[in-house]
């Protein structure tokens, strides 16, 4: 990456247009950035960052207060930057996001950040969202804002605190450089592991209870504190023992039971033969009885078919009647309906209702001349009538297409004003969808940022949290403290009195001359002497072993939970910082307003890309429909003036025919209705003349069916017709009569009724009671069998899955203990000696590189008096280690902490430091050359021998072309470094002075 040429106004410090040309700045390779404190020298830098990233390092992002206080509040802050990167020349402009005064009465309005993107070199499109332009220079560059900031604008400050930091300390940094979140999901994925293994190893143990509880519950006995094999063999034995006894006993029950009901049986079907013999003979004795009544039915039902024969002729008789005084009746009314009409009259003359019938031949075809002849003249009319049926639409078809002609009229002028009215509609929406797209490139930002203060907001809750807590767990650990040296003093004290007692029982006991049962000697120059104290028992000195080892557990874990808040408060204050909650929060609020309100705009791209579309198909909707209505009205005005033209000439036709007296339509009318009636007359004196002889051939053949059928005249035969139900009724009483009869005949010759009704009465109640008995016993008998029988079924099953389980849990067990001591050694404890996580380890790995790099400029800024060493060890009260660096001096031999190093050493230190970390990253981000980098501070710590070689690396680092940028106060730089750029401060804001190595020379 180089820079060639930055430009920025309203920004920072810097209120007017300020420009700075690295081409011409860098042109030996190294220039100095100096000026007054609070003057802008890092807005410079931070202009650069801004330009490529869209935001500025450190805690100076957070404000997000970009323009400058100094420019007018409407002048639009913005920055330009022209550089080469990945062998691509480009030209980013961006404005930061600041309110503006509106346009249109008081307060301000927020302007969005917006930027582009110009290839200079014309090797792609150019680029104007927000996003594809980070995407582009991170692809480009190979690595991150956060990594951009440490490797290219080297902050000397961060770097001498990571100098001197903890292990969790620049791990946070290291983290935020160099990849390893697949390391720290192996790690989660083992402690869930461990989790899903604890919890599935403590279902089997529950299970393995709960079945336990089962087979004590199934089989009655009691569970033993550890349930086996042996146990439940047991329990499975008694019960099959007791299932078998229960099957004897329901067999022999089940035997009684069916030799009772076969007495039963056998008695209860002697019983009811008995019963089916009496009912048989007194259902003969009761069809005896009623005989004379069955023959009278008998004579009536062969009456009633006879007559049943006849009815249906009398009926049709009576129809035919009927039928043929309507019909002469209708012939009248025909006659009446024809003579209403006056040419009517004339074709029937003087005839009555009394001889239209009889009167046959001369009018019938008279009727026929009539009509042919009234048929002849309205078919002269037709073809003037059609016409003039149709004289009524065309007269409405003018009318309409009169009000058509003004509608298309009105609706053109319409038409007219709309088109008039959509570009100013057409320019509101899409300054609408403009304003909807500017926010979608705010989104992603915004988000960011979003995330970002609540993860500072949830720190700064658990900072403030932490301090009771720290104070609480401090004092904690000093009375444990105390607590367990009182303990250890306790044990102490009864163990030395518990030895002399002891001596001095054993010195009580010997005898002069007889050898010490503990050296052997016989001579005993100075026994021990009983104190007054008592001797101490064993069980005491126990006793305070054991309270010494609460005392110390106790401490331990009172150190433990010290030292997890403690790391907790550093992790949530290199988060936090010293943020208070009131500005986390008032920043939290407005960034999630100005997100809620850039998600809103953005929700309404569609809808508002939609407005537009809607626009365009409105236009051109309308000027089809313009085109579509004038023609069709110009079609209109033509069919008009030919329909007009069309009447006017029917009707002089008309009136020359007739005279103008004579209604076509009506005299058409007329016509047609005379010979309806006249045909209607014909039809009703034919068909009267057919019901009559009907009428006149079915009574001569009704006096001939009567006398054949037994009956005198019809009134007879009706009189003897039954209805259909009663037949059927009477021949249902009859059949079940006979049938009756046949089944008691048969009832009582059966051999099986004739034997009962011979044989003694049956004891019915004394069978019952017996069956009863045996039912009783067989029930309870078949119970407790069906009890021991499910509680036998139920134990195999439970047993069998107890001993499944006692096999399951085993495996169980020991893959627990495996995954879950991988899973602490994974995550730095357990066996990890090195109390390093594995994400940690991987880390050292980075840092050790890191180191190496930074070595080979550090020896040379020392002159080969120092280097770096990378030290893994735990750290003091078993904190993690692995990320330890120390220095090696070379003048002692002795490898020392950095702490010890003096200020000019470890202002260079740490430049060696960020040097390695720069060139580490850069090959990790694809081995990409940084051609241009900053270096912000420090110099003013260093004697001038050490500052010869420094001056010497910065030279080496400029070779290849590459450009080095030096923030610095010292003025001995200014004399060694020619090409400054000189940061001025003044009322109206800062200003910036370019001077060159050229223009030096």
């Amino acid at each position: 990456m180089r820079l060639h040429r930055l430009r920025m106004q309203a920004f920072g410090p810097f209120a007017d247009e300020q420009v700075v040309d690295f081409d011409d700045l860098g042109t030996d390779g190294l220039f100095l950035l100096h000026g007054q404190t609070g003057a802008g020298k890092t807005t410079v830098l931070d202009a650069v960052a801004f330009a490529l990233f869209g935001r500025v390092p450190g805690a100076r992002d957070t404000n997000r207060r970009l323009h400058s206080d100094h420019a007018p509040a409407e002048q639009v802050p913005e920055v330009e930057l022209e550089a080469t990167i990945g062998g691509r020349r480009m030209r980013i402009v961006r404005s930061p996001e600041y309110q503006r005064p509106k346009k249109r009465g008081t307060g301000t309005t927020k302007v969005q950040a917006h930027g582009t993107l110009v290839w200079v070199d014309g090797s792609g499109p150019d680029l104007t969202r927000l996003p594809e332009i980070g995407e582009a220079v991170t692809r480009l560059l190979g690595m991150s804002a956060d990594q951009f900031f440490q490797v290219v604008l080297l902050p000397q400050g961060e770097f001498a605190r990571f100098l001197r930091a903890t292990s969790d300390e620049r791990e946070q940094l290291l983290e935020r450089l160099f990849d390893t979140e697949r390391f720290g999901d192996i790690e989660e994925w083992l402690r869930e592991r461990a989790r899903r293994s604890a919890a599935k190893l403590d279902e089997k143990a529950g299970t393995l209870d709960r079945i336990a509880g089962q087979i004590t519950g199934v089989s009655g006995a009691e569970t033993p504190a550890e349930p086996d094999l042996d146990w439940a063999q047991q329990c499975l034995e008694v019960a099959r023992d007791q299932a078998d006894a229960a099957q004897k006993a329901a067999a022999a029950a089940t035997a009684d039971l069916d030799r009772a009901r076969t007495a039963h049986q056998d008695g209860m079907r002697t019983v009811d033969l008995r019963r089916r013999g009496v009912d048989a003979a007194a259902r003969l004795t009761k069809l005896d009885a009623g005989k004379d009544e069955l023959e009278k039915v008998t004579t009536a039902l062969a009456a009633a078919r006879r007559a049943a024969t006849i009815l249906p002729v009398a009926d049709d008789h009576l129809r035919a009647q009927k039928a043929a005084t309507a019909a002469h009746s209708a012939c009248a009314d025909a006659l009446a309906a024809l003579t209403a009409l006056d040419d009517g009259a004339a074709v029937c003359g003087a005839r009555s209702a009394g001889d239209e019938v009889s009167d046959a031949g001369d009018l019938d075809t008279a009727l026929d001349t009539a009509v042919s002849r009234w048929t002849g003249e309205s078919a002269r009319w037709e073809p003037l009538a059609q016409r003039m049926s149709r004289r009524p639409g065309q007269i409405a078809e003018i009318e309409r297409l009169d009000a058509a002609i003004g509608a298309a009229g009105r609706r053109l002028d319409e038409l007219d004003a709309a088109l008039a009215d959509a570009p100013a509609r057409r320019e509101t929406a899409v300054a609408a969808l403009t304003a909807a797209l500017d926010a979608r490139s705010e989104v992603t930002r915004l988000r960011e940022q979003h995330e970002r203060l609540t993860t500072i907001g949830k720190a700064v809750t658990s900072r403030d949290a932490l301090v009771a807590e720290i104070t609480a767990a401090e004092t904690a650990v000093a009375e444990a403290r105390d607590a367990h040296a009182a303990a250890r003093d306790h044990r102490q004290d009864l163990r030395e009195r518990r030895l002399t007692g002891m001596a001095a029982e054993l010195a009580a006991e010997l005898t002069d001359g007889q050898p010490c049962v503990v050296c052997g000697s016989v001579a005993h120059p100075a026994p021990a002497s009983r104190t007054d104290d008592a001797v101490i028992a064993e069980s005491a000195e126990r006793a305070a072993g054991a309270a010494e080892d609460r005392a110390a557990e106790h401490r331990r874990r009172a150190e433990s939970e010290l030292a997890v808040l403690t790391e907790r408060r550093t992790h949530v204050l290199a988060i936090a910082g010293e943020a208070s909650r009131d500005e986390v929060v008032t920043e939290f609020t407005r960034v999630a307003r100005e997100l809620g309100e850039a998600e809103r705009l953005v929700a309404q791209i569609a809808q508002r890309e939609n407005a537009v579309a809607a626009v365009d198909t409105e236009v051109e909707s309308w000027r089809t429909e313009h085109s579509r209505v004038a023609a069709e009205r110009s079609g209109t005005m033509e069919r008009h003036t030919a329909l007009r033209t069309a009447v006017d000439e029917l009707d002089a036709e008309v009136t020359e025919a007739t005279g103008g007296s004579m209604d076509i339509a009506a005299r058409r009318t007329e016509l047609a209705e005379l010979c309806t009636r006249a045909k209607a007359l014909r039809e009703a004196r034919r068909e009267a003349s057919a019901w009559t002889r009907r009428r006149d051939e079915i009574a001569a053949n009704l006096g001939d069916l009567c006398i054949a059928q037994g009956f005198p005249d019809v009134g007879a035969a009706r009189a003897a017709s039954a209805a259909p139900k009663q037949i059927v009724a009477w021949e249902d009483m009859l059949t079940r009569a006979a049938q009756m009869r046949a089944a008691a005949r048969e009832t009582l010759t059966d051999p099986a009724v004739v034997a009962a009704m011979d044989s003694e009465p049956v004891d019915v109640e004394s069978l019952s009671s017996r069956l009863a008995d045996a039912q009783t016993r067989h029930e309870q008998a078949a119970r407790v069998h069906a009890i021991a029988g499910e509680r036998l079924h139920g134990l195999e099953g439970v047993v069998a899955e107890f001993w499944a389980a006692l096999d399951a849990i085993a495996p169980l067990r020991a893959k627990h203990a495996e995954v879950s001591g991988l899973a602490e050694l994974f995550a730095g404890r357990g066996q990890n000696a090195r109390k390093m996580s594995l994400h940690a380890y991987v880390l050292a790995a980075r840092l050790e590189e890191v180191l190496v790099a930074a070595s080979a400029r550090l020896r040379q800024m020392s002159a080969g008096r120092y280097e770096f060493v990378h030290s893994d060890a735990v750290g003091p009260r078993g904190r993690r280690g692995g990320l330890g660096i120390e220095v090696r001096d070379e003048y002692t031999g002795a490898v020392r902490a950095t702490t010890t190093l003096s200020g000019g050493e470890t202002f260079y230190a740490s430049l060696a430091l960020a040097l390695g970390l720069a060139d580490v990253v850069s090959a990790e981000s694809g081995g990409r050359v940084l051609d241009t980098i900053f270096i912000d501070e420090g110099f003013g710590t260093l004697d001038p021998e050490a500052l010869d070689e420094v001056m010497g690396v910065l030279d080496e680092l400029r070779s290849g072309g590459r450009v080095v940028g030096v923030v610095s106060h010292v003025d001995e730089l200014r004399a060694r470094i020619p090409s400054q750029l000189h940061v001025l401060r003044g009322e109206s804001g800062s200003t910036i002075q370019v001077e060159s190595a050229a223009a030096v020379g």
